[in-house]
């Protein structure tokens, strides 16, 4: 089980320092103040030298991120650096592309779906997973919950997929998935370290605090 935290490029080095016992550091670019390639670059090798593992992102305007310009290019010379890579399944005009880079580059997929309304029908979310698995090697799937029942359905939903996965419930009543997943096989939760930047994440302090009570390691 990891913990991520997803960062930008503001005030880099602090954020860093404040993150030590964080074991991934989301590198959500499209929100970079500064996208240039060289730059980024150096913050990705900074954060390896610290010991994190990374995660490329780059989200798409149509699941909360923003427009970049030179998003394929980013891609193309970015993955190499980072331990993962994260894409929209709904990005159906790369995605075949950056499935290919990811294997050409021998860099682990995630492929993430987004719902800021509701959890689906179970069947629907079999099916996303079933999708997602077909570009990548882990589906991330984040599901607005309006229940503790929708999120028992999206965690029992995927438990019988295998594959390394990522579950999330957001919003109030999803707060629990955010720990809870690791029981289900979601091998990573995200946190934040000063504002959340999604519905119902905890800090990484309390993610912390609830992983040393529930889980022996």
């Amino acid at each position: 089980m990891k913990i991520a935290i997803p960062i930008t490029d503001e005030r880099f080095d602090e954020v860093l320092s404040k993150a030590q016992k964080a074991d991934i550091l989301e590198f959500r670019v499209d929100s970079f103040a500064n996208k240039d390639i060289a730059f980024v670059s150096g913050l990705l090798q900074k954060a390896k030298e610290k010991g994190f593992e990374t995660i490329l992102t780059i989200r798409s305007e149509k699941e909360g991120g923003a427009y970049v310009e030179n998003r394929v290019e980013m891609f193309e010379k970015l993955m190499p650096l980072a331990d993962y890579t994260d894409i929209e399944l709904s990005s159906t005009d790369i995605i075949t592309y950056i499935s290919r880079l990811s294997k050409e580059y021998n860099k682990k997929l995630i492929v993430s779906y987004h719902n800021f309304e509701m959890t689906p029908a179970n069947f629907v979310i079999k099916e996303t997973i079933r999708e997602a698995l077909r570009y990548g090697d882990i589906p991330k799937i984040a599901l607005k919950a309006n229940s503790y029942e929708d999120v028992a359905r999206l965690m029992c939903s995927a438990q019988d997929i295998k594959t390394p996965k990522i579950l999330i419930s957001m919003g109030e009543f999803g707060k629990i998935s955010r720990i809870a997943g690791f029981i289900f096989g979601s091998f990573i939760s995200y946190a934040y370290l000063e504002k959340p930047n999604a519905p119902g994440q905890l800090s990484l302090e309390e993610m912390l605090q609830l992983k040393e009570m529930f889980y022996l390691r």
